[in-house]
């Protein structure tokens, strides 16, 4: 037992937790304690994104293929969304600290088993252990923000949060290109043990301990299974759906299989008296909203981070750290206008804030959706600014909304659920994402490599032989990307061919020609297949551009107002974290 400064959020109910002394005496400094979360909460937030600008590699290296190695983002996301609400409950329970601790522990192994892999199974076997720490990491992180934080600079630290959390997915790619193109894939997971020992002592010095001292230790497995096995199902049917057919009896039971697994899992939760998800909790309109919000701008954006990758890498032929350095326009507005609506977060609505984010989605997916094979970088470049904008825009305002009318007690599970309907979106947003942009990959390749093909046969310059030779090849490069790998389809050298014929040197400035003929061809399919899949992210963009129009503030004053009543009111709270 031990007794601690009294603490309180706005938004419901008496004051039901205190925090702790810190160690060897020290004075709290919320600030120093925000820090050492972001270490934490930085590095579970870029693990899930530095791994997309190293599949290709990953790929190749694990000889493995583009369904398969998708596995290492969609391991990752699906047990980090699966369990972002049992780590917020278990944080109400066990203590805010301590779980935050374990995270970062559990994220370090799990980032040096990833390093070390062997093969593509272990990887994603790791690669689930790392995203089991990191699901303490995001909603602990909030959830103590928001207890360590009067309302008066509540707004400036979400504000810091937001910023990061943007910087860390739209960094990751520049990031892991710098580290792929230097060492090798394994570097991405080497480099978060310093970070993480760092902010692993940070923690234990400067952030106090607090829970909820009403919260039951009673752990709700019935919940836990049914979400579990629901979102797998459900992930894991648009990830196949491609490859078994929707039709196919496996796809059907596999969803047939989700719907069941969450809605027992629904019938669980509002049938006991501590439940992982307080469904009571969505009677706040805000609250709601924003989830509602916060999932279709997860799955919309999942085409930046993921899709805007690849379409350097494919569609522009760049190397893994050329397409990280393309995506710096993003990252760079990201940060900027990050920190400008932290700063001015108690002279703006984040409501306000949050629509705008929206809308700079949807026209950014929109314009992004009128690139064509001619396209400059330039074109992509101020596209990704607005891109960029909108996730600014977007990681600042909603976390300030999410928590304002719930009460604090549901502090933990109530930033859980809110980071859980981002993470199930990210999880989403990769498995529909990549599934119709391969399913276009395979529908537009075979229409390139027949007209490349008659493009070669309409050729008189060459002979037939040499004909012949580079149909053979394209046939063969065309089924290499229905794998979706669609930058080897039209990357081999054609006028390699002229050293191996006779009298080829003289056929070199017309196999030359040939190839940027045949080349334009696949360049205009791979663009297309993007093209479709960025309406696709436009339109959910849209959707939860509508459901942000009903998302609700508290007043300020209000807040400040109870937060000022509850300290003069309360009496400083025991909180036993034996």
């Amino acid at each position: 037992m031990a007794s601690g400064t009294n603490s309180s959020v706005g938004g419901g109910g008496r004051t039901s937790a205190a925090l702790l002394p810190l160690p060897g005496g020290r004075a709290l400094n919320p600030w120093l304690a925000l820090i050492a979360l972001l270490f934490g909460f930085f590095m579970s937030l870029l693990d899930a994104t530095i791994v997309n600008i190293a599949l290709t590699d990953i790929e190749t290296s694990l000889k493995t293929d583009l369904t398969t190695v998708s596995w290492v983002l969609n391991a990752y996301n699906l047990v980090f969304a699966v369990l972002l609400v049992t780590m917020g409950r278990f944080a109400d329970q066990f203590g805010r600290k301590r779980l935050f601790m374990l995270g970062m522990i559990l994220f370090s192994v799990g980032s040096l088993l990833c390093a070390i892999s062997p093969s593509i199974g272990f990887l994603i076997a790791a690669r689930a252990i790392q995203a089991i720490g990191a699901a303490a990491l995001n909603p602990v992180s909030l959830a103590i923000i928001t207890v360590i934080f009067p309302p008066q600079k509540r707004g400036a630290a979400f504000g810091i949060w937001g910023a990061l959390a943007g910087v860390a997915s739209a960094i990751g790619p520049v990031l892991g290109g710098f580290l792929v193109q230097t060492f090798d894939w394994r570097a991405i997971f080497f480099v978060n043990l310093p970070f993480c020992i760092v902010g692993l002592y940070m923690v234990y010095l400067f952030v106090p301990e607090s829970k909820d001292p009403e919260a039951s230790r009673r752990i709700d497995l019935g919940g836990l299974v049914t979400l579990t096995a629901g979102m797998f199902c459900l992930v894991l049917a648009i990830i196949q759906g491609n490859d078994w057919g929707w039709t196919s009896s496996g796809t059907l039971g596999l969803l047939a299989g989700g719907v069941a697994g969450l809605v027992l899992f629904m019938v669980i939760e509002t049938r006991i008296a501590q439940p992982i998800l307080d469904f009571t909790l969505f009677k706040f309109r805000s609250f709601t909203m924003v989830n509602i919000t916060m999932f279709m701008f997860s799955v919309a954006v999942t085409g930046v981070f993921l899709l805007l990758v690849l379409y350097f890498i494919n569609a522009r032929h760049l190397s893994e750290l050329d397409a990280a350095y393309a995506l710096l326009p993003l990252p760079i507005a990201s940060f900027f206008v990050s920190g400008l609506s932290g700063r001015f977060s108690n002279k703006v609505n984040p409501r306000w804030q949050g629509i705008a984010g929206m809308v700079f989605l949807t026209i950014g997916f929109l314009l992004l959706a009128t690139l064509d094979a001619q396209s400059s970088y330039f074109d992509v470049a101020w596209r990704s600014v607005i891109l960029g904008i909108a996730v600014g825009l977007c990681f600042t305002s909603f976390p300030t909304m999410v928590l304002g009318e719930i009460p604090h007690s549901k502090l933990g599970v109530g930033s859980g659920t809110f980071n859980t309907a981002r993470q199930i979106g990210f999880a989403l947003g990769v498995a529909i994402l990549i599934s119709l942009f391969t399913g276009q990959i395979k529908d537009n390749i075979p229409v390139a490599t027949a007209n490349a093909i008659q493009i070669v046969n309409s050729d008189t310059r060459l002979p037939a032989q040499v004909k012949s030779g580079i149909t053979g090849a394209l046939q063969a490069a065309s089924a290499q990307a229905s794998d979706s790998n669609s930058r080897n389809s039209n990357q081999f050298d054609l006028t390699a061919l002229a050293n191996q014929i006779p009298n080829g040197q003289a056929l070199k400035p017309e196999l030359a020609r040939l190839q940027g003929q045949i080349g334009e061809q696949f360049t205009t399919a791979t663009v297309k297949s993007f093209t479709f899949t960025w309406l696709v992210s436009a339109v959910v963009a849209f959707i939860g551009l509508i459901t942000a129009f009903f998302v609700r503030t508290p007043s300020r004053a209000a807040n400040s107002a109870h937060w000022e009543n509850q300290n003069l009111q309360d009496k400083p709270t025991v909180v036993d974290v034996a």
